[in-house]
């Protein structure tokens, strides 16, 4: 079975991120190079913003505000 761990690989070393594999040692290693963490950080930066685009309303004016206050007011009151 396969186990994946997370490492920064510096100078010829593997740095490990999370757990540290203790019970490998001399065993044979797939090493995939990821892009770099600045490179990943700006890709998530633009996916959370495309994700986002139109999630928000358009926030509303105080005049308009205080219409809709208004309105909900005189409804209210004819109640």
């Amino acid at each position: 079975m396969l186990k994946s761990y997370a490492a920064v690989y510096k100078q010829g070393h593997l740095n490990w991120l999370d757990d540290v594999p203790s019970h490998y040692d001399n065993v044979q290693v797939i090493v995939t190079f990821m892009e770099t963490p600045q490179k990943i950080q700006e890709n998530q930066k633009q996916r959370v913003l495309q994700q986002a685009w139109g999630c928000v309303k358009q926030t509303k004016s105080i005049e308009q505000i205080d219409f809709d206050i208004a309105q909900m007011r005189s409804e209210w009151d004819r109640e």
